[in-house]
């Protein structure tokens, strides 16, 4: 983990960026700050929570904007250091963070693959259900707003502050990420699409990504996502209009054409990210399935169906 101290955003919006942004916002008439996400371990929990006391103030919340280990990762430690720390999170992500093992599913949990997930279960964490659509919120008596971010994480939310900070999660990743990789890990593709309009829709004052840090204006960014995932959605629809395909077929492709490593890791996340392309290139009526000697194929929609 790189050293690193919080940075000020705008007003009273703040970050701590050690390869994982978090966010955090001081409330000055309560001396409280609310989180956005907890740090992706006990490591980074306790070096927000440091510079957090050092500038007079306590944790009073925590937003969590999705469930992965990542985003929940420190919220142990904070939850043994502060009794009364109040956590606010949709039901989607309530439930991954329970019951880790669901993750699994969003990769069709693959046996011998999947038990290599984290299994780390955070009981209880959740004390107050946030819906899962646009709309405003207020703790500590200040106004923040919640918007509905699909696409890469069931459940997912961005949050801004009353300083027009964009806290933005995982809906778009940084200059850094899109230099190493060009497969982005979207669950949703339709959800994906809809949460970059989202962003294109408004300017705020600056935009803080999990994976990226702090953009004064993410255009150029939304519209590389756009690029990258159309690219990707013509690159699959194009192996399967050669020929039907199963499942690991396509998987194999893309591992190949993205440099992707054999390791089970690599395969569950290639593997989640073709599932999310299938069932979008299914719903815009490009693809059909078939099942032909107990295999399914996955075959272009205009070519002649499997006996």
């Amino acid at each position: 983990m790189k050293d690193t101290k919080l940075e000020l955003i705008n007003g009273n919006s703040y970050m701590y960026d050690a390869n994982l942004a978090v966010g955090v916002y001081f409330n000055e008439d309560s001396r409280a700050a609310v989180l956005i996400d907890s740090g992706a371990n006990e490591s980074a929990a306790k070096r927000i929570e440091h510079f957090v006391k050092k500038k007079g103030y306590y944790i009073s919340s925590v937003i969590v904007t999705h469930g992965h280990q990542a985003q929940v990762g420190g919220l142990p430690h904070l939850k043994k250091i502060y009794a009364d720390l109040r956590v606010y999170a949709t039901s989607w992500t309530a439930q991954f963070l329970e019951h880790r093992a669901l993750e699994s599913g969003l990769s069709g949990y693959i046996p011998c693959v999947a038990n290599e997930l984290d299994e780390g279960i955070v009981k209880d964490a959740v004390t107050d259900i946030i819906p899962y659509r646009d709309h405003d919120i207020v703790i500590d008596e200040v106004p923040f707003s919640v918007v509905a971010l699909p696409g890469h994480f069931p459940g997912m939310v961005g949050i801004v502050t009353p300083d027009q900070v964009f806290y933005s999660a995982d809906a778009i990743f940084g200059n850094t990420t899109l230099i190493k990789q060009k497969l982005l890990y979207y669950t949703d593709i339709k959800g994906a699409k809809d949460s970059l309009n989202k962003l294109t829709a408004h300017k705020y004052a600056a935009y803080v990504l999990s994976h990226g840090g702090k953009y004064n204006d993410v255009t150029l960014l939304i519209q590389q996502h756009q690029h990258l995932i159309d690219e990707t959605a013509q690159f699959i629809f194009g192996i399967i209009s050669e020929h039907p395909m199963t499942l690991e077929g396509i998987v194999q492709r893309v591992m190949k054409e993205y440099q992707l490593k054999n390791k089970s890791s690599h395969f569950t996340l290639a593997n989640t990210i073709v599932r999310s392309y299938l069932n979008e290139l299914h719903e815009d009526s490009k693809l059909r399935a078939s099942v032909n000697d107990g295999i399914l194929y996955y075959y272009d929609r205009a070519s002649v169906i499997l006996a």
